[in-house]
């Protein structure tokens, strides 16, 4: 007898082996037909089975069906007959099953009609006699069939044959119209319940047991008469097998404590338990609270699909717990077999979620525990074939609830093993040997096999009388189904793509905030020393220089809530830039607990402000010393980070930023500096600017370490009232300067460019007031910006600006508060600017 098996890959044929080795042996030729599997089936189970039988061969290329619009067409009605079977009721509680058949689902079924049809009785009738009418309406394969045709089988077998769309049906339908008996061996225990559907006439059906025939009959409609109960061919060799190592030789080598006894946890696929490691951790503290298991050991076994989560797991934290083998070892050989079927025998009890090794422990006769872990609620109770575990000849497991039942129910196994194991024989007795526990599946599965081959099939005619009537129809349907599946490829494809280039921007993003904390712990490190440094030097400053008269209550305010900066530690100054509320008023509390119609508003003006203004010249608040405030689109930002960059935009606006930005060295003068902000915008855009801040010296504890800890490398120089004319020696060599107000009247640099005010001004007398302006006017600076009240200063202002601004430069209000909303992305009537922005010309004559 000549018999052609189609597999979907060589990884089926562990099931089969014997099945194989005993049809060779009775004088049948075998032709397996798979593809090769290097990742779970590194063994080369088909060759050695072909060298150690000659009867056996093997093709590793399948024949392909042409990928005609039919064909695909034949697919994708398949894989709608697979979905709709996820609606009947007995899958009402399978929702990852019904999740997974959802992936696989044809274009058509994600419309509103099918989804109303396929949710009562009569509709997925009706979708079905549709379905199943077009399907089988189509013709074979020629390609299939011309190889099929060439082999001259007695008999065509398949497995698995469900998977989605049932790609295998093309061969089964191209033998059947040769005239040839086709039979499915069906591959494991739980493939008629979750994965697809038989959609073809078989000539016979091998299953395990009786339930799975009942699955075959009620849930595939095959005919009683043709389904075939033989046994778990599969396991046949478990029942002859014997431990290879005593238990001391196999402890010492997994590296246990062969003095204690050891619980065997079985892990299961990633299917059904894809994140295995965070409950087999949790369970094991939990079993370790009991008395009888604290000093038990665990040995974890991975599943072979789903053996990389665990490669280098170090559960080195719990005492006397091994995972191994830590590649999964998959059991196709000698070697790994013993050693599989060692780690059972020499344990005291099995636990696993929903796994074969579950039935392999009641075999080699090991009480098998499991827990209804909320983690996998849809897939033990959300899948039919859990069922059979848990009744099956009053059921293999013995199940818990909870952990306090699970942990009894171990304590109970350690100290009877015997007791333990006596459901797990129960259930193999009806499960695995139906027709009796000493009596092999193999034989009888060869049988049937043989059986079926006898029965000579007349060649059919696939489909009904209409089908060729039919076809014209079908093959527009097939090209309209063709475009909808590429469209939806073609966007699955762009959603891969998409996902995949978020992922590297997450990665990148990652490895930035990594690289970025990382900076701002050497940053904070560094902090405390310039702030040292710093504080002596103002100390030098108050001491030496005059008392500067007209002191504001605006100001007295400002520096009484810096006055803790004089005696901070490592802790404070690490978080500096959240001590800089008492000068802006912008606090880090404030960022905290934002309502979201806040939050809007900040990122609004910030697209706002991007649209409108020179993207390249955004500077992120620095994420050193306490940076805080919002990030959004890869950017960090506070309100002071808004101003800051409206400012430089309104400067780029008149051209001078680009003048600031050239090679020739130039000075900016900011007055008050606040806490160096606006100074490390303007220096990071600017780097070969020379920026004087002037103020009181109590500031510089802010604005001085500030700018010293974000701009390690820059030369910073601190007035000395000793030797003035020294601070103005090789001033193109200095990054940074400070003086403090009172040396503003002798201020001598070489030029003077552009003087910043940023609201420091307002809080001055107007006699002060006048002191600065005039001192910029004098040394030449051609521009002056300041953001002053717009007239009469309010309560919190001692001094209106605008009129001193006006008697020295022309003053151009590049943003007035009644147009903010157009030329500062500020809105109208929310939250409208109190302040105007003045960018002044030096006036030729006063």
């Amino acid at each position: 007898m000549n018999i052609l098996f189609f597999m979907r890959s060589t990884v089926y044929v562990r099931n089969f082996e014997s099945t194989l080795r005993l049809l060779a042996e009775r004088g049948h030729h075998v032709h397996v037909v798979a593809e090769m599997h290097q990742v779970l089936d590194p063994t080369d189970v088909m060759g050695r089975l072909c060298r150690r039988c000659p009867a056996i061969m093997h093709t590793a290329v399948p024949p392909s069906a042409a990928e005609t619009r039919l064909s695909l067409l034949g697919l994708e009605l398949r894989r709608g007959l697979d979905y709709l079977r996820y609606f009947r009721p007995e899958y009402r509680d399978a929702s990852k099953l019904r999740w997974r058949a959802e992936q696989n689902a044809p274009v058509f079924a994600a419309s509103r009609g099918w989804r109303r049809l396929a949710d009562n009785r009569s509709g997925r009738a009706l979708l079905r006699w549709l379905l199943r009418s077009c399907d089988r309406a189509l013709p074979p394969d020629p390609a299939i069939t011309a190889f099929i045709r060439e082999c001259r089988p007695d008999l065509v077998l398949v497995t698995p044959l469900v998977e989605p769309g049932s790609p295998q049906s093309e061969y089964l339908r191209a033998a059947r119209a040769l005239g040839i008996p086709v039979g499915l061996c069906v591959y494991s225990w739980d493939n008629l319940t979750n994965k697809g559907l038989i959609h073809d006439v078989l000539d016979v059906v091998t299953v395990w047991n009786q339930p799975m025939k009942v699955e075959a009959v009620a849930l595939h409609r095959v005919p009683a008469e043709r389904v075939v109960v033989t046994g778990a061919a599969p396991y046949d060799h478990w029942f002859t097998w014997r431990p290879r190592a005593s238990r001391e030789a196999f402890c010492a080598r997994v590296g246990l404590d062969p003095r204690r006894p050891y619980v065997l946890y079985l892990c299961s696929s990633r299917f059904i338990a894809g994140h295995e490691l965070p409950f087999v951790r949790q369970w094991v503290r939990d079993i370790r609270t009991s008395g009888a298991l604290r000093r038990a050991g665990v040995l974890v076994r991975p599943h072979p699909q789903n053996a990389e989560r665990w490669q280098d797991v170090d559960l080195s934290d719990l005492d006397d717990v091994v995972v191994w083998p830590r590649c999964g070892g998959n059991p196709v050989d000698d070697d790994t077999r013993a050693d599989y079927y060692d780690s059972i025998h020499h344990s005291a009890a099995v636990v696993g979620v929903n796994t074969s090794a579950l039935i392999e422990s009641a075999i080699v006769g090991r009480g098998v525990f499991t827990l209804l872990a909320p983690e996998f609620r849809n897939t033990q109770g959300g899948t039919l074939h859990f069922r059979h575990l848990r009744e099956v000849n009053g059921g293999l497991l013995h199940v818990a609830s909870d952990m306090t039942e699970h942990v009894s129910q171990l304590e109970t196994a350690l100290q009877d093993p015997a007791a333990a194991a006596q459901p797990g024989r129960r259930f193999v007795e009806a499960f695995v040997r139906p027709h009796g526990i000493d009596e092999p599946a193999t034989p009888r599965l060869v049988a049937a096999l043989e059986a079926t081959a006898t029965r000579r099939r007349r060649r059919l005619r696939h489909g009904t009388w209409w089908a060729l009537l039919a076809r014209p129809a079908l093959g527009r349907l097939a090209a309209a189904v063709e475009t909808a599946r590429q469209a939806q490829e073609d966007s699955e494809e762009q959603r891969t793509i998409a996902k995949r280039l978020d992922q590297e921007q997450r990665g990148a993003r990652e490895r930035a905030a990594a690289a970025e904390a990382a900076w701002a712990a050497d940053a904070a490190s560094r902090a405390f020393g310039h702030y040292l440094r710093v504080r002596d030097e103002v100390r030098r400053l108050r001491d030496a220089m005059s008392v500067v008269d007209g002191v504001t209550p605006s100001e007295q305010r400002m520096l009484a809530a810096l006055e803790p900066l004089w005696s901070a530690g490592p802790e404070t100054i690490a978080a500096l830039r959240r001590q800089a509320a008492p000068i802006t008023g912008v606090s880090a509390a404030d960022y905290e607990h934002v309502d979201h119609k806040v939050r809007f508003i900040f990122e609004r003006d910030l697209r706002r402000l991007l649209a409108r203004g020179d993207g390249a010249l955004w500077v992120d608040e620095a994420p050193a010393l306490g940076a805080f405030g919002f990030n959004s689109g890869g950017r960090r930002y506070n309100e002071d980070t808004l101003r800051f960059f409206r400012v430089i935009s309104l400067l780029q606006d008149a051209a001078l930023i680009k003048e600031f930005r050239g090679g020739a060295r130039r000075t900016v003068w900011e007055i008050g500096g606040g806490w160096g902000g606006f100074a490390y915008h303007f220096k990071t855009l600017c780097p070969e600017v020379t920026y004087l801040i002037t103020g009181r010296p109590e500031l510089f504890l802010l604005s001085a370490v500030y700018l010293m800890t974000l701009f390690p490398a820059a030369r910073f120089r601190f007035y000395d009232p000793a030797a003035p004319a020294s601070f103005w020696r090789d001033w193109d060599a200095v990054d940074f300067a400070f003086a403090p107000e009172s040396a503003v009247a002798g201020l001598t640099p070489p030029s003077l460019d552009l003087t910043v005010d940023l609201m420091a001004l307002e809080r001055l007398s107007p006699s002060r007031v006048g002191l600065h302006l005039q001192r910029a006017y004098d040394l030449g600076s051609r521009y002056v910006f300041s953001i002053c009240p717009p007239g009469d200063p309010g309560d919190s202002f001692t001094a209106p600006v605008r009129p001193a601004l006006d008697r020295l430069y022309w003053l151009h209000p590049v943003c007035a508060p009644e147009s903010l909303a157009r030329r500062l992305s500020l809105p109208s009537g929310e939250g409208a600017a109190e302040r105007t922005y003045f960018l002044g010309w030096r006036r030729l004559r006063v």
